[in-house]
């Protein structure tokens, strides 16, 4: 007798915090300011459309999670 369910297996990602500030990011990862925002400027980190010229540089870590994901070959469901 054939079953008809996968064993694939289920992985709930939780982004608790999906924008957060250059500098909570330089905190968390260890780069360098300048670094991150050579990143950005060749958009290799994903930020929040910003308001104005001065206004707060806040990097999109659900972009950043999804990308991770997306390299481990997992089907993504929203």
């Amino acid at each position: 007798m054939k079953s008809n369910f996968s064993m694939r297996p289920s992985i709930n990602l939780v982004v608790s915090e999906p924008f957060i500030t250059l500098d909570e990011f330089c905190r968390r990862t260890g780069y360098k300011p300048s670094y991150a925002r050579q990143m950005i400027r060749e958009n290799r980190l994903p930020i929040r459309k910003k308001a104005g010229v001065n206004s707060l540089i806040e990097i999109n870590m659900f972009a950043l999670t999804m990308e991770a994901a997306q390299g481990c070959e997992v089907a993504m469901q929203a």
